[in-house]
Formats: structure tokens, sequence, C-alpha cells
């Protein structure tokens, strides 16, 4: 039987394939070398100096940051765009084989911003770069990739689901949906050990439906500027403010220009101011007029829930009691994502303190409708003990709305609890300071920008907002409770009788007289 071992001679054993194999492993371990030190060169090249760029003391902050999340941001002019795409460039040439994706809402605000700005820089030829104007991509001799990306929906984010990037720059960052940015930066990792995560870089000024999520997340926490946090993750936030006043390249006539717009949009673009924007939705909620201190609410006032149901976004549930006066008082709220709905019936029902007796609970429409074998959302709550009733959604029905909330923030003549602080008018709406995400909401609202200008952006966080209106909208529909103060012991008395004689009482409910009719406000 023929042997089938190969022979000393067989090519796979011969010493000159052994010879040719060792070289080319020596010309790829060379060029590996050849390409580290090409890499490491480039690390220490001054990278700024090459592109023509002096960063003002504001900007030379911003890139010497080292936290893992950095918000440059503020008013207007302050050179943010340009700090960073500069800083992208930088880390492109600092860490070879780096992926650093660059967003804005559209690629019509990409042209006018990022890539206005790259173009200005050459293209970043200097350093080697090479630019692809069809697929909106800079790449670097060291194998690193800037991308150019819009992001305005979820949609648009999700085509970025099989791509990773080690750096996420966003810039006007308030302008995109906080989902969009929170789905990106699912996208932070690295599959080498040679190339670091470095994190997030934004900038951005006041305004827009990420106004809210960006103030709760860099401006409210750092103290505006003032510290480094870390977050439920572990990860260092750092917000570096920007002012006019930092960029000595700008010229006085775009000065002269943010002086003079309206109120509101000098307080963002020239101020930077976080608590006022343009496009504010409710600019008359102020934390000194319309929160208060818990205090103990009498029990003879009535309570009402308003419920906005969601399990990916937040479910929002308020609790509010009414006085004497008509005036609603918020004075508990639950605020959270995933949590199914028997479970949000039965967190309800343990919020509530034993004899606490809520006589109304207004919820979304949406928690009635049927979907295919499953049971309305509604049924499931009325299983556990919680029966709600729908807001009533319709055509015009969230202006309606939005406006209902206005007229509560309105001021009104005080309080006993005000009356007793010297004040002669409060608002008819007001919020235990421990109903955060209301008031957070409330402050960061914007109006929409499509659609009907009168409603909200539904692309920002509404949901405890949304909660609020149903509740609102339901109060005053239909008979009008009125609780008058304790009647005179005298008898009142009848002109046209020879005595006193006693008027009848007027139709009641649990003691309270229903009005029909007329303003409960005028009461």
């Amino acid at each position: 039987m023929p042997s089938t071992s190969r022979s000393a001679s067989s090519p796979a054993n011969s010493p000159l394939l052994a010879l040719k194999l060792e070289r080319l492993q020596q010309l790829k371990n060379l060029r590996g070398e050849l390409s580290h030190r090409q890499a490491e060169q480039l690390r220490n090249i001054d990278v700024f100096g090459l592109l023509g760029y002096v960063p003002t003391p504001k900007q030379r902050e911003f890139h010497e940051s080292s936290e893992f999340d950095v918000l440059y941001g503020g008013a207007a002019g302050g050179g943010k765009t340009r700090a960073l795409l500069m800083d992208d460039l930088r880390d492109c040439v600092r860490h070879p084989g780096i992926r650093i994706g660059a967003f804005r809402r559209t690629y019509g605000e990409l042209k006018e911003s990022l890539l206005a700005e790259l173009a200005q820089a050459g293209y970043a030829a200097a350093l080697g770069a090479s630019w692809n104007g069809t697929e909106y991509e800079l790449r670097f001799p060291n194998g690193s990739l800037l991308m150019f990306r819009y992001a305005e929906s979820v949609k648009d984010a999700s085509r970025r689901q099989g791509g990773q990037y080690q750096k996420l720059t966003f810039d006007e960052r308030t302008l995109t949906n906080p989902d969009v940015c929170a789905f990106l930066e699912s996208r932070l990792r690295s599959g080498r050990a040679d190339v670091p995560v470095i994190g997030i870089r934004s900038g951005t000024n006041p305004g827009g439906p990420g106004h809210g999520a960006a103030k709760s997340r860099y401006i409210q926490p750092t103290e505006y500027g003032g510290k480094v946090v870390v977050d439920e993750r572990g990860r260092t936030v750092r917000f570096i403010p920007s002012r006019l006043a930092d960029n000595p390249h700008v010229n006085p006539e775009y000065s002269a220009d943010l002086k003079a717009l309206p109120e509101k949009l000098r307080a963002a673009f020239l101020d930077g101011d976080w608590d006022v924007f343009a496009g504010q939705m409710f600019p008359e909620v102020k934390r000194d007029r319309h929160v208060v201190e818990p205090i103990t609410l009498p029990g003879s006032w009535r309570r009402y829930n308003g419920i906005d149901w969601g399990f990916s976004k937040p479910w929002a549930v308020l609790w509010a009691a009414v006085d004497e006066d008509g005036r609603v008082w918020v004075y508990r709220e639950i605020y959270r994502p995933g949590v199914g709905e028997a479970e949000q019936a039965r967190q309800i029902r343990a919020a509530e303190s034993d004899g606490e007796r809520v006589a109304a609970r207004y919820a979304d429409d949406a928690m009635w409708a049927v979907r295919g074998d499953a049971r309305p959302i509604s049924d499931i709550y009325a299983a556990e003990g919680v029966h709600l009733s729908p807001a009533g959604k319709g055509p015009g029905s969230r202006v309606t709305g939005w406006q209902r909330v206005r007229s509560y923030l309105a001021e009104a003549p005080a309080c006993p609890h005000h009356r007793a602080r010297g004040w002669e008018t409060c608002p008819r709406l007001h919020i235990f300071s421990t109903v955060t995400d209301l008031y957070r909401e409330l402050t960061t609202l914007p109006h929409a920008t499509k659609g009907d200008p009168e409603d909200a952006d539904t692309n920002a966080d509404d949901h405890a907002a949304d909660a609020l209106r149903y509740l609102l909208t339901n109060l005053g529909g239909g008979p009008a409770f009125h609780f008058p103060e304790p009647e005179p012991s005298a008898r009142t008395v009848n002109p046209s009788a020879a005595g006193p004689v006693p008027v009848a009482p007027p139709q009641s409910v649990g003691g309270f007289p229903i009005l029909t009719g007329g303003d409960p406000w005028a009461l």
C-alpha cells in the first residue's frame, strides 16, 4: 500500500518556501513598524498649527478637557463649531484607526456648519487627509476616519445600527431629538485594544427639542459649569459655558445684531441663558412663584390623577388636590420608563396613603385602544383596582389643553398660604418642590416647529406636561364645585316676606353646591 505521508522534498516542507514565508513576515513586520513610526510622528505634530487654527482661551479649555461627555455651549458666536471640528481632526491624527461620527440634524445643516468649517481648513490636506465628497468622509493615512452624518429621527439614526464609533460629535445638540442622541451613544465602542473610546463632544445654543435633556444632563448637575459630575454609568460629565465675548474674532456688527434680537432670543444667543430660550412654551413658569415646599393638604380637598401612558418612553402620573378657591396643588408624581401596565397600576395604588381617595383619574385615550387580542390597558388597570376616565382627545384638544394649562399658570388673588407671606396674588397652579419632572418639562418645553405653532413640540419631553394637560382640561367640565366660606349664623331675610324666611339650600353633592353655569373663578 503506497504511503500517504509527504516526502521531505514536498512543497509544503520546502526550505525555499519557508524562507519566502519568513521574508513575507519580516516585510509585514517592517511595514507595521513603519506605520507605527509614522503614526507616532503624526501623533506629535502640531495639528492646529498646520491648519492655521489658534484657539481662544475658552476653546483651549474645551480641547484640554479629558472627561467622557463634554458640552461646550451657550451664546452664539463663541466658536463652538470650529472647536468641535478641530478637536475631531486632532483626534484622528492622535489615535490611528479611530472612527469619529460628526452629526447634525440634516445634511443642509452640516453643509452650513461643520462642512463649511472643513472647507475653510482645506479639507485637512495639510494633515494628509483625503476627502470623499460622495460619502462625506475624511480619511487619514493612519487609517482614521471622520464621518459626517445627519440624524433627524431615530429611523435616521438606526441606519448606523451596525456601525461603531469611538467618538461622537453633536453640533447644535439641542436641535436634535434626545432619543436620537441616546441611540447614537449606544454605538460607542471599540473592537481594538489600541483604539480608545474617547466619548462625546457636543456644542449648542439654548433652545430646541433637546433643550430640556441637555439642561438636565449638563447644566443643572454641574451647577452651570461649576463642577464635573459622574453620571449613573460612572462616566464623567462636564459643561463649558460659551460667551460671545470669549471669541475675539467676532466682528462688531455680529455682536450688534445679537443685541438687537427680541428678549428671549437675545437671552439665548447673546447671554447663553439656559433658563429662558426662544420658542419656550411656558416662559411664565417661575420657581419662586409656582413651586412650594410640601405642606399638609386638607383631607377635604378633592384629589385627581392625570396619567400619560408610556413604556419605552416615560409613563407619567400626577396627583393634584383642588382647594376651596379652585386652585390646583400638584403634590406627587411618578415618572418612569419600562414599567408594564399591571405594574403601573400597582405602583399607583402603592403610592397612595391609607384613606387617600382620588375622585377621578384622567388618562391618555390611547389606553382604551385595542391591539389585536390584547386587552386594553385601561382594563388591565381596572383589574388592579385603578379605574380610569378618558382624558378626551380630539381635533384641537392639544392646543385647547395647553391654553388650559396657561390659564392655571396665571395669577389670581392669593391663597391663604401665600397671603400669610404677604403676597397679594399667587398662581392658580402650585407644584410641590418634590414634583421635579413636571417642573423640568414645563420650563423646557418648546413650541412646535411644524404644524400648529400654538402646540408643543412632540419631540421634546412632554410626558408629565401631557398628564397635567389631561387633568386640568377635565377640571371645571360639567358641574363646578365651589367650596364656600362657612355660612353666617344669621338667617337670610326675604324682603317680600313679613319676617325672616330661610332660603332653600342649593342642590349639592357631598355637601358641595353644584353650579350649572357661570365662571367658577368668579366665585
